[in-house]
This record gives structure tokens, sequence and C-alpha cells, in this order.
């Protein structure tokens, strides 16, 4: 620890004597300079592509200068690798210039959905004509806008503000496709499972032919460009993208490309002449950024770079801003060749490197020497600052804080919406839930120790992690629920069949992510490990059907995840039942919407339903009193019948109720994420205590 200390200490001082130091500013230049991070590539200039057949030829190719800068970078940002995450990322959010600007539109503007995404967009449009106005004016007044990873839906709200504030007349109609909340196959790492917006806004999103949401399938790209027909009013889409790159920080690009590239075919497929299309992307370093800035070049007559002042000043984000598409006809010979690569991205050089003009590869190296530097220059004045308690630094930051937030009102001549002018739904944008919060545990360099550590030492790690988790749940608890609301019809949904759970709504992040992070450690000792216990289960079993009146169904949390298998063990029970049985699940996992659902209608045929916490096999839900209940037995009917077609044809259930039904009439599914970090708990017991007996053995 002490050595820790000192190797910080000892950048600090590097910081402060190094060209990277923070350059003496005045307050009103360097507020001035925040929010004149831009640079223009195209300005009218006449790019032109090779032959559609001459593209995908060559291997990758680099640029020496734009790869030295990358190293300049990632030097900088190895430095960050010994400090603890959630301290460095609390101290850089205290000193954000920007800090100021998200309170001050809350309090005097309440704009809906308001979040850091809704700040730098509101800027971008209110610093570019990105929509063609008088073109829509002589158009019926109506156009429409595709929005691409998506999720919250901060993007849209910014956009409603604005058409509603500066263009009222003007209608507009809006679809977007991101990476579907309500699909648990999804990894977390690419996830904003936040759909406090999304569910009420539905019919407006589009999740793909498989459901899951993903834009880098070619089927999914066929069905949105289905849904957004008639596409010669789409003049502005959008595409916010990103991949949790906190483990491989250097390989940012390179790990987002493919993504980068079907934002950017989806976007000239779908485009109508002289629309806008934004697009998020990090760096520029590397071969087929290059190539893809080149073809967004050919394609829109002017394109600019912008770090908007309230995007986080530390990091690389930038948003490339291109402006009067030059139309259907002219990338229409391209997109079959595009598309080719669709699925899997391109493994070879989009363009040959001698088909991009020098003029235009300057234009590139210049542009990421500028954000380069600035980015820079945010790391080290921070790490100098870093545990520095300095009163005047900090009265000079608020000071700054204060200025930026003042510019960004007045820049973006922000006014109120009147009521009813929101997209959404008002009363359920209010907070933002605990689970939608990310945070890693300690710096890279601690989370990259681990990864060689002996397996039960990095269980027994992970634990530790776990056990930070703040969440308060006793053993024995017994949690009762009245279920009176009955969905009044099923709303089946399916698309891709899944076995591992990536993400719920229903648990937390972080207590997920561990528990799969423990399960891969097992696949790789090649040890399954039943929980809840056979032994536990026999001993309930007994317990249980010695009752009158009583039946037990055993499931089990380590299985595969199986919705089919799930529905038929569950439909066939009911088929048996007695009316005044009780039944009690064992085992039953609350991680999908399905299976929340599936237990949501089985207590409507019940008279009650309570889950007891057991320190043996994690829950016991009991439903009491079964009641024949002709509609539920109707319903389960419909599912087993669906599920069974849908293995058919490769594919599963993954909802059988609206979501709107679902949250508003089933309370179980705001208390799952404590039962669920429970479950994991106590698989956590179970399984250390396991590999001890294990070792002890061996």
């Amino acid at each position: 620890m002490e050595a820790k200390r000192h190797n910080l200490k000892k950048q600090q001082i590097l910081f402060t004597d190094s060209s990277f130091m923070y350059k003496s500013q005045s307050q009103d230049e360097h507020v001035n300079n925040l929010f004149n991070k831009r640079l223009e590539i195209v300005n009218d200039e006449s790019y032109s592509m090779p032959e559609p057949a001459m593209m995908f030829k060559d291997s990758l190719w680099a640029i020496d200068e734009l790869q030295q800068i990358k190293s300049e970078l990632n030097n900088v940002k190895n430095c960050l690798n010994s400090y603890d995450l959630d301290k460095w990322q609390l101290h850089t959010k205290l000193r954000n210039s920007a800090r100021n600007v998200i309170t001050r539109l809350k309090t005097c503007f309440q704009p809906e959905l308001l979040t850091q995404a809704w700040c730098k967009f509101y800027e971008i449009l209110s610093s570019f004509p990105l929509i063609p106005v008088s073109y829509i004016h002589s158009n019926d007044k109506y156009f429409k806008s595709v929005h691409l990873c998506e999720a919250p839906g901060a993007f849209i709200t910014s956009l409603n503000h604005w058409l509603k504030t500066n263009v009222p007349d003007i209608k507009w109609d809006w679809l977007a496709m991101t990476l579907n909340p309500y699909y648990e196959g999804n990894s977390a790492s690419v996830m904003v499972d936040d759909d406090r917006f999304i569910r009420h806004t539905l019919k407006h999103w589009c999740f793909g032919e498989d459901n899951t949401g993903n834009l880098m399938n070619l089927r999914n790209l066929n069905e949105l460009t289905k849904l957004s027909k008639p596409h010669c009013d789409i003049f502005l889409i959008t595409a916010d993208g990103s991949i949790d790159c906190t483990d491989v920080p250097a390989e940012q690009e390179n790990v987002l490309i493919h993504l980068h590239f079907c934002e950017t075919v989806t976007a000239l497929q779908l485009l109508a002449t002289g629309g806008s299309f934004v697009l998020k992307v990090f760096t520029i370093f590397e071969c087929n950024t290059i190539c893809l800035m080149y073809l967004l070049s050919c394609c829109f007559n002017h394109i600019s770079v912008i770090k908007p002042a309230t995007s986080k000043e530390g990091n690389s984000e930038t948003y490339v801003v291109c402006m009067n598409f030059k139309g259907p006809t002219f990338i229409s010979s391209y997109l079959g060749k595009l598309k080719e690569h669709y699925e899997y991205g391109p493994k070879r050089a989009i363009f040959s490197k001698h088909d991009i003009p020098r003029i235009f590869i300057e234009k590139v190296i210049e542009c990421s020497e500028f954000f380069k530097s600035q980015q820079c220059l945010v790391i080290a004045n921070n790490i100098i600052t870093f545990n520095f308690d300095n009163p005047k630094m900090l009265q000079d930051v608020k000071q700054i804080q204060s200025m930026v937030a003042n510019k960004y009102i007045r820049n973006c001549n922000i006014k109120k919406l009147e009521a009813g002018q929101i997209v959404g739904n008002a009363t359920i944008l209010g907070g933002t839930s605990n689970q939608f919060k990310r945070s890693l545990q300690g710096s890279y360099n601690d989370r990259c120790e681990k990864q060689h550590l002996a397996p039960l030492d990095r269980i027994e790690s992970f634990y530790n992690d776990f056990n930070k988790i703040e969440i308060h749940i006793l053993s024995d608890q017994v949690i009762k629920y009245k279920f009176t609301e009955f969905p009044e019809e099923l709303q089946i949904r399916f698309g891709k069949v899944f076995h591992k759970i990536g993400t719920s709504k229903f648990c937390n992040k972080i207590a997920l992510k561990i528990k799969n992070g423990v399960d891969d450690i097992l696949i790789k000792m090649n040890l399954k490990i039943q929980f809840p216990s056979i032994e536990n289960v026999e001993k309930l079993r007994a317990e249980i059907l010695c009752k009158p009146r009583h039946e037990i169904l055993i499931f089990n949390y380590t299985d595969i995840y199986d919705s089919h298998g799930i529905i038929i063990e569950i439909y066939d029970t009911l088929q048996k039942l007695d009316i005044g049985t009780t039944l009690v699940l064992i085992g039953y996992s609350l991680l999908t919407h399905l299976s929340i659902e599936l237990l949501y209608l089985i207590s409507c045929a019940f008279n009650s339903l309570a889950i007891t916490i057991c320190n043996d096999v994690g829950l016991k839900i009991i439903l009491y009193h079964y009641n024949y209940n002709p509609k539920v037995l109707k319903f389960f009917n419909e599912i087993n019948a669906a599920s069974s077609e849908a293995q058919k044809q490769e594919r599963a259930i993954l909802e059988i109720i609206s979501p709107s039904v679902f949250y508003e009439g089933c309370c179980l599914s705001y208390s799952a994420e404590y039962l669920n970090y429970w479950i994991i708990k106590t698989y956590f017991h179970h399984v250390l205590d396991t590999l001890k007996k294990v070792e002890k053995k061996s």
C-alpha cells in the first residue's frame, strides 16, 4: 500500500514537471476552450471512392504518425492503472467543468430524461444545422429520425425538446434500435438496461428479427430497414453506441470498430438525400476507423468532429457530425459490398492505403493530435490534483463550473417545454434506480492481478467484492405477496435462444457479473456444483411431502437457462394439482422476465404467495391453496403451445406480458433484486464450502 502511494506521488511530480502540465489559463479562456473542441474534416471537398470490387482487398495498414499519437495517449492513460477506479471517478466527477450543467437544467427547465447524453446532443443540435428545416417545411413539414444504440433514450428526448422550442410546427416521428433491456442473453458489458422511457414508448423501438436489439446482425438491420420505411423522410440518424472497455483501455478503438462499421452502413442505407448522421467515435488511429471516416467524407458534403463541453473531459469520446448526405443513388452500388462484411466486421482494410488522398490523412492526423493533446492535459491535471486539497484551486473549479453552466444555457438558448410536449411518461422518469449504476472495485492493475490467482483464491476474491455490495436482507425472513391485478391478455414475445443469463433487470449488476465470473472459473476447473445441493433438496422434499395437500416442484439455480423446460415443468404440474393444494418451488430462478412473469401468472391461481429466505436452498417459494382458474390454465395452454412451436424454429419465449402491464401489476419485480442477491450469496457459501472440501480430500 505504501509503495502504491509512493508511485502515485511520483506520477504527480512527473506531470507537474512535464510539458503535459495544465497550461496557465484565465477562467474565461478555459471555458471558451471547452466549447471549442471541434475540427472540420470536410467542407465541400470532392473525395472519391474506388469501385466496389476494389474494396476489402488489402491487409490492414497503419499510419506511422497516428500510431505514434496512439502510443503517446496510451502512455498517459497507463498512469491511471494504479488508481482505484471508484476514487478516480469521484475525483474527476468533482472536477468536471460541466458538472453543474445537469443541475441547472433540472432546476430551471425540467427536461425529460435529463442525462449527460441529453446535454451532449442538445449542444450538438445547437451547434450544427442538423435538421434541414427549409427542405422539411417545403415537404409537408414532416420528417423522421432514426436512433441507433439509443438506450435509455436521451437523444430522443433531447431532439424533441429542441424541435418543440425551435421549430414547433414541424411534424416529427422517430424509430430507435438498441440492445433489448428485456433480453437477458445480452452481455452486461454492452447493455444499458434503464427502460423507464422505453417501456412507455415501445411502439417506437425495434429490437430486430431476433429481439436481441443487436444492430450487428444483418437480419436485424433488414428488420429495421423494413420498419423505418419510407426512407425518403429520414433526415437525421444518430449512433451513440459503445462497449465497456475498462479491462482493455488501450484497445478501445479496435474493440469498437465492428459496431461503428455497422452503425455507418445502417445510416448510409436509411438516410434521405440532404440528411445528417451523428456518430460517436473515440480515437481515429487505426486503419478501418480512418477508412470509415473516408467513406463518410465521400458521402457527405460537410463533416466536423466535436467533443461537446458536456462530454467527460478526460475520455476519448468525440462525435462525427456528418451533414448534407449525397443520397441513396450515390451509395447504392456500394451497399451490397459493405453488407458482405456486416455480420463479422471488416477483417481487411475497407480501402487500400493508396485510395485515400494524403491531404485527407493529414486532416485525420491533425484531428487526432488535437483531441489527444486535450485529453492528455486533462488527465495530467487530474493526476496532479488527486488527493490534493487546495482551497483556492477548489474555489476556481467551482467558479468555472458555474461559468460553464451559464455559457451552456446561453449558447443553446434553452427554453422550457410547455405542458404535454414531452415524448414519454413524466411520472416514471423522476429517479434513477440503483441497478442502472455501474461500479468496479479496485484499480486496473488490481483486476489484472486477480486474473492470475489460483481458482479458489480468485473465488474468495470475488466473494470479498460481493460483500461490498450494500444490500441488507435477513435469513428466515418471509415476504408475502398478494396479486390482485390479472393481465387481460398475453403478449408473447419470441427471440434468440440463450442459455446463460448475461444481464438482468432484477439483479444487482455487480452481483450477477461476479456470479458469472465464478461460474466461468468452475467451468475451467471442470467442476459442476449443484445448488441447491441434492442433500438439502431431498431433506426439504421429505419435510414438505409429509404435510397433507402439499406438492413440491424442484429446479436448480445452477442449471443452464432453459425457458422451454421451465414452461413445461410448470404446465405439467398445474395440470395435476388438486384444489386446495399448496405448491412449493425450490431452486426457481427470478433473474428473467419470463420466470417472474410465469410466477406472477401461477400465483393468480392461488390464494397467496410467500417467499422464505433460506440459508440452505436460497429461496423457498410457497403458493398457498390452489384454486382452479380456467383463465390461468388457458394462458398456460397458449404459452406451452407457443413455446413448442418456437422450439421448432430455434426460438424461445422471452416475455409473456407487456412490460407496462407487468411493472404496474407485479410487485414481485421490485423485490426481486434483493431476493436474487440472497440466492447468489448462499450459492457463494455453498461453492466455497464445496471447494474447500475438495481441496482437503486432494
